[in-house]
């Protein structure tokens, strides 16, 4: 009787198990496919279910009552896991793979929805909270770690991407959440403004590109959170909360700026603007030692300062700029020719037959020259000191529009992980952050780390956003943004490069705690923060971030967690 009820009861549950099995492939949690299994080989013996069973057969028993135990362990999830898939509010894409501008992180999201209204936005999050489905928002996926990325669902703004409004008297501009910065620039520049500062690329999306307090350069300037004064988050729990700096919800606001895509998704936003400006830039070479003698008043006298330092070197490539005086003419700098040739001589020394050089960029160069022998320190040392004679040979000034000046060449597909810890105030720098690229230099070098240029380093002010790397209480407050890379020069070494460059990460990451200091959002990356690492690492944001308070907000508005992933799950466990 027993397992004859049991096979009644149950045998709905076999149904959904095998939708699930039939519609996902076979991706389904492993308990709920075993019960299905179980579930099938009962419905093929209904007239005799369980034949070795006998009534005083104890052992038997207990495998009918721990089948039991198992499916109803696993029946819930046959509904709410997505055995039977929910009736979606509108089409998704199916299948979609997805991979982050570096390629260095992939997934096939089993369903992405394109939303075309901020009602469909709202309708697919109210979706996936009732049905305990993901929906983790997705950009241009330009962040390093694939942040946005998660493989049981996402939802893309690229189609809310509408300008909605220019205030030039009142100093701001209203665009929904899927806009990129190079739309925002471009619309900006008809109206003869611009934004106070933005990221060496602009083809992020404003909604991602805030939420991961992206920066640019400027110990006077904040990131780009900063620029926001009002915002619209579509919530799982909440619904539509419109936010702002002086409304009622002025501290959720304010997490909700750097809300890391957990808290809602971002479908409007109000930034601040100011006029259109050109910029003076003078570009240098300099050694360690006369850097740190003139560090603090060259932060203090320039609007945008950038550090180029080169392992197993002792250059430091300065790169500044500021408002251009009246009348200005900027100096003259070398041809191209003649800045590459240290490099063109090197490849030719080494590649006698690489060809004809004469269309290389300085980019392509330094590529050719490191994916010769990538992982060999002293073949990486060669390629840096010939590109420490290409920066000698570039310096030079240049007087054009801040969009073109702020903006600079990346390099190819890479590895990188970047920080942000504190170093003093703009009236008083504490040389924290030569300290610490000295110090990250000496290990490289001491350990035969394969690190090619750049150390890239960068500056902001505070920010007030509770959730910034850079968030500070203390007004005048400044942090530098520390990077280093590895390039990934081709697919055969990729794999060694990825364990190379771990290693070179792990020394990163324990000089950024010992300076205090935290990773970029959208290239902090699990792999190199494992077992007591990963540990060390939570300990570290609990003392630094309001863990406890962005954990209360993420239960308050998506108490599902169908916005969360692995990577933000792992760092702030709920």
């Amino acid at each position: 009787c027993l397992t004859s009820l049991t096979a009644a009861m149950l045998s709905d549950v076999l149904r959904q198990g095998a939708r699930c099995l039939r519609d996902h492939g076979g991706a389904c949690p492993r308990s709920l496919r075993r019960a299905s299994a179980a579930l099938s080989h009962l419905e093929r013996r209904k007239h005799d279910p369980w034949p070795n069973v006998k009534p005083d057969n104890a052992d038997a028993s207990c495998v009918v009552l721990g089948a039991v135990a198992s499916i109803a362990a696993v029946g819930g999830a046959a509904y709410l896991w997505s055995g039977k898939v929910p009736e979606e509010p509108f089409p998704s894409n199916r299948s979609v793979a997805m991979t982050n501008w570096s390629g260095t992180h992939a997934v096939t999201a089993r369903r992405v929805f394109e939303p075309e209204t901020q009602e469909q936005v709202l309708d697919a999050m109210r979706w996936a909270a009732e049905h305990r489905q993901k929906i983790r928002p997705v950009g241009t996926c330009l962040s390093p770690n694939g942040l946005a990325l998660e493989s049981k669902g996402m939802l893309s703004m690229t189609h809310l991407d509408e300008i909605i409004e220019v205030n030039k008297a009142e100093g701001f501009i209203r665009v929904q959440g899927g806009t990129s910065v190079s739309k925002i620039l471009d619309e900006l520049k008809k109206h003869d403004l611009t934004l106070e500062n933005f990221s060496s690329i602009t083809e992020q999306q404003i909604g991602g590109w805030t939420q991961v307090s992206a920066h640019g350069t400027g110990a006077r300037i904040p990131p780009v959170d900063e620029m926001i004064t009002k915002m619209t988050l579509v919530t799982p729990a909440q619904g539509i909360l419109n936010l702002s700096d002086d409304g009622p919800n002025r501290d959720l606001f304010r997490m909700a700026r750097v809300g890391l895509g957990s808290l809602g998704i971002v479908s409007e936003v109000t930034l601040k603007v100011r006029p259109r400006y050109a910029l003076h830039e003078k570009t240098y070479s300099t050694t360690v030692a006369e850097l740190r003698k003139n560090h603090a008043s060259v932060l203090q006298r320039y609007r945008h300062v950038r550090y180029m330092w080169i392992p197993y070197t002792d250059n430091v490539v300065v790169v500044v700029s500021d408002f251009p005086e009246e009348n200005a003419v900027a100096s003259s700098s070398m041809p191209d020719s003649y800045k590459l040739q240290p490099l063109k001589e090197l490849l030719q020394k080494l590649q006698p037959d690489c060809g004809s050089l004469e269309r290389e960029s300085f980019a392509s160069l330094r590529e050719k020259l490191l994916v010769l022998d990538p992982l060999n320190p002293k073949h990486v040392a060669n390629v840096n000191r010939a590109e420490a004679q290409f920066w000698e040979r570039s310096s030079g000034e240049r007087i054009a529009d801040s969009t073109q000046i702020l903006g600079f060449e990346c390099g190819g597909s890479q590895w990188v992980l970047e920080n942000c810890f504190p170093c003093g105030t703009i009236d008083e720098p504490s040389l924290a952050d030569i300290d610490y690229v000295e110090e990250i230099k000496s290990v490289i070098e001491r350990e035969g780390i394969a690190a090619a240029s750049p150390i890239e380093q960068r500056w902001t002010s505070r920010s007030s956003s509770p959730m910034s790397p850079a968030f500070s209480k203390r007004e005048n407050a400044i942090f530098s943004w520390v990077g280093v890379i590895m390039y990934i020069t081709d697919e055969t070494n990729a794999p060694k490069i990825k364990g190379k460059f771990r290693e070179y990460a792990e020394k990163h990451a324990d000089l950024t705690f010992k300076y205090g200091g935290a990773f970029h959002w959208g290239k902090i990356d699990l792999d190199f923060h494992r077992g007591k690492r990963l540990d060390d690492m939570q300990a570290a944001y609990r003392a630094r971030f309001d863990t406890e308070g962005f954990c209360q907000a993420r239960r308050d508005l998506d108490p599902h967690n169908v916005l969360g992933n692995r990577l933000i799950d792992t760092i702030f466990p709920l």
